[in-house]
């Protein structure tokens, strides 16, 4: 055998050999993914549907430290408390009915569910409204555009801790007006759903911080005028649009309660209330599924309101919100 094909079998050989083990070594603690099907997984409520918050508890594997589950795209962190891994999820108000994986990691252990999501059916309004609520300028184009991708950024950033510990509130006093994911026709043509609630209230009235967290947004837009962003942590943030005043700055912590700004009407509208939203994981949800909301705006049905003033309310309502749809997904 000539020398070169004696070299080039010895690294055949070695090769092989070197394969072999390879194969046969065990993988690394680090590097193994196990299987996990908890003895017990509660979702809270059993129902999902567009727009509302859900929260998961199970029992970790032993020696997890977290988690965080995935659904319809979206990821969301967890906590442990009193031995249970806590999650919050939910999916956009535009997700389709039908099953979809839920995809579970706890330390080194993975594993999946099928649920579903409902379909859930929203009001919808008809409007004529001046070409003037729906034509923008290429200038003011350039603007909404910028200011969608900044929070863009902030809606899928999630920061690893839980900012608050007790129940959300409604933040400002008031009745609520138009609902979550009201449907919106100008013109004939279908607008972004409302992807928040309103509180109908007086310019200078107070708002105050739904609940605990970091402002990350204190600033002008186009369509929401004076905002407020609050990240709660774990992918969760409640925003406060239309202000007439912002009390905080950006970078601030802020405590449950405490006071943000004041009501007003700046931005895309014609009427002074405050739109209050939430975002989880970047979908948009209800803020009335927010965990353990106490909503103090709900009006009660007298049974001898003047259907007058119910069709002024109303169209004061359509009026307002008009321009908050007039882009497909250009406010939060």
């Amino acid at each position: 055998m000539k020398p070169s094909s004696l070299r080039f079998g010895r690294v055949a050989v070695a090769t092989a050999l070197m394969c072999a083990a390879m194969a046969a070594a065990p993988m690394s603690a680090s590097a193994q993914v196990s299987t996990y099907d908890p003895h017990y997984m509660v979702m809270d409520p059993p129902i999902i549907y567009p727009g509302a918050v859900v929260r998961i508890m199970a029992v970790p594997p032993k020696g997890a430290t977290g988690g965080s589950v995935r659904l319809a795209g979206r990821e969301f962190g967890g906590f442990l408390e009193k031995g249970l891994l806590w999650v919050y999820i939910a999916v956009d108000l535009n997700t389709p009915p039908g099953p979809y994986r839920l995809d579970y990691t706890m330390g080194d252990w993975q594993g999946h569910r099928m649920v579903t999501v409902r379909d859930r059916e929203f009001a919808e309004e008809r409007l004529q409204v001046s070409s003037s609520f729906v034509e923008l300028g290429e200038l003011t184009l350039a603007r909404v555009e910028r200011e969608k991708a900044r929070l863009d950024e902030v809606w899928y950033s999630r920061s690893p801790e839980r900012r608050w510990e007790l129940a959300f509130l409604q933040p400002a006093k008031g009745e609520l007006g138009s609902p979550f994911g009201l449907r919106r026709f100008f013109n004939g043509e279908p607008r972004s759903p409302h992807s928040g609630l309103d509180v109908k209230a007086d310019t200078g009235e107070p708002v105050f911080a739904s609940n605990s967290g970091r402002v990350v947004v204190a600033e002008d837009q186009f369509f929401t005028g004076n905002l407020v962003v609050i990240d709660h942590g774990l992918g969760l943030y409640t925003y406060y649009a239309h202000l007439s005043q912002v009390g905080v700055l950006a970078g601030e912590i802020v405590e449950r309660g405490e006071l943000v700004g004041l009501v007003g009407a700046t931005g895309r509208v014609t009427g002074a209330h405050l739109h209050w939203g939430a975002k989880l994981g970047g979908a948009r949800v209800d803020p009335e599924t927010l965990p353990g909301i106490v909503l103090s705006g709900r009006p009660a049905v007298e049974p001898d309101d003047d259907p007058d003033d119910k069709a002024d309310d109303k169209a004061d309502d359509s009026v307002e919100g008009s321009a908050e749809g007039a882009m497909e997904d250009s406010t939060p």
